[in-house]
């Protein structure tokens, strides 16, 4: 750690300056620094420069570098605000006349001592968003690992039966969310909870809770949210077009829905365009009673769905099969990104990059044999009636939609990508729902280059 008390010392010195020169005359002396303080604890503060700041953050850094088992829990710049909030009280009580070297090497040994002797908050969290997933009909919570979703009643029952909220915040919820208007709330802890859950679901009729464990701050909000998007891809993945089937789930974290509108006129009086809804939460259209023999009859792909989720919410040195999760992890979240991206060549390049992670990275004719390997097919069967042999289109969607796209170099930049969209997501979701099943079959296997190998 002898960078780390080489940082220390520097900023012993910077403050040693600021006591000789002021802050605000520091620098070039075109532009007067405006000083920044910390935290010295008992309500003081310790006044610093923008070098300091800067020290503190790369010190933090190296904190973070030294302990590997955080670098899935917390973000750099949540951790970087503990380490500031440790090191100020620490640099207010040296005594700036003695040694800096001895001083820097003392006060690293207290700041380690207190960021690893200290109980951080990375305490089970249980995070809501308003989402929308079956139209009108109501369905029994929704499971997937670490993930459920509910009717927002449902929801709100359980809610009170648990004691999260009292009878007082479920009698006004159900009456908001039934339109009706209600009184203005004196202010209170009860009363903030009531505009939190009602501003945080909107106009969702469902409400997505994912629940953590051992992740700190905005960190375990960003990965319950990309939990909560996973989950709902599971479910996309059920019908023939998944990104169709998500224009109707929708989180309100994104935003409320809107219209997209555009016009247009040419050499002729009147303009024309044109307007379509987006976000919307109207939900998937289907019956209850065909909702739930389908989930039933996909236990399996549900398995493989959940230990995923729970890979990306925990601790992967700690995970029974890392490495295909891995995989799995990184084909999922390109599949979403595809399955949401507006322009068509670019969701080509993600579809392509979700089966890229699937056959470890090995190209074209890796994405090939996968196909092969979980699908029967060879690569030399005609994709379509009378079309060209699957390794002729899938090497064509690697190269000119993934490789040359992100390269730069494509030379079809402006043609149309409408319907090769749509082949590689039909790909794309075979491959995925293929590899399920191999996953859940093949239980003890964590070596995801097994999928392109036949059975």
């Amino acid at each position: 750690m002898q960078k780390a008390r080489d940082i220390i010392e520097q900023i012993l010195k910077e403050l040693l300056s600021i006591q000789v020169v002021p802050v605000s005359k520091s620098g070039s002396g075109e532009v007067p620094e405006i000083p920044g303080w910390i935290s010295a604890g008992n309500g003081d503060s310790l006044i610093i420069n923008r070098a300091i700041s800067e020290l503190i953050l790369e010190l933090a850094g190296l904190l973070l570098t030294a302990r590997p088992q955080l670098a899935n829990a917390i973000s750099g710049k949540d951790w970087g605000s503990i380490v500031q909030r440790v090191i100020g009280p620490i640099l207010a009580e040296i005594d700036l006349d003695l040694p800096l070297a001895v001083s820097a090497r003392d006060a690293l040994t207290a700041l380690n001592g207190e960021l690893d002797q200290t109980k951080w908050n990375f305490d089970k969290r249980t995070f809501l968003f308003g989402c929308s997933l079956i139209e009108h009909h109501e369905i029994s919570p929704f499971t997937v690992g670490p993930v459920t979703i509910s009717r927002r009643n449902i929801w709100l029952d359980a809610a009170l039966a648990e004691g999260r909220i009292t009878p007082v915040t479920h009698r006004r919820l159900t009456a908001r969310w039934s339109g009706k208007k209600v009184r203005r709330r004196k202010g209170s802890v009860d009363s903030v909870n009531e505009s939190d859950i009602f501003e945080t679901v909107g106009e969702a009729p469902f409400i997505c809770s994912v629940q953590t464990d051992g992740l700190f701050g905005s960190f375990a909000k960003e990965k319950a949210l990309l939990a909560a998007r996973i989950a709902v891809v599971g479910v996309a993945l059920m019908w023939v077009s998944p990104r169709r089937a998500l224009r109707d789930i929708n989180f309100a974290y994104d935003g409320p829905p809107y219209i997209e509108t555009y016009v247009f006129y040419q050499d002729r009086p009147e303009s024309l365009g044109g307007r379509r809804r987006a976000r919307s939460f109207h939900g998937l259209t289907i019956f209850k009673d065909i909702w739930e023999p389908l989930v039933a009859k996909r236990a399996d792909w549900w398995a493989t769905l959940a230990e995923t989720i729970e890979f990306l919410l925990g601790d992967p040195a700690a995970a029974r099969r890392p490495k295909l999760m891995n995989s799995f992890a990184h084909a999922l979240i390109w599949f979403h990104e595809a399955c949401r991206e507006p322009m068509p060549m670019i969701a080509i390049a993600k579809f392509m990059s979700c089966l890229d992670a699937l056959a470890c990275g090995k190209g074209g004719g890796g994405i090939m044999n996968l196909i092969s390997a979980r699908t029967g097919v060879e690569p030399t069967t005609p994709i379509r009636k009378d079309g060209q042999p699957y390794k002729v289109v899938v090497n064509e969607l690697y190269s000119q939609g993934r490789s040359r796209l992100l390269h730069g170099n494509s030379d079809r930049l402006g043609h149309d990508w409408e319907d090769l969209r749509g082949l590689a997501e039909t790909l794309a979701r075979r491959c995925l729902i293929h590899c399920f099943h191999w996953a859940a079959r093949h239980s003890e296997s964590d070596d995801p280059q097994q999928m392109s190998v036949p059975d």
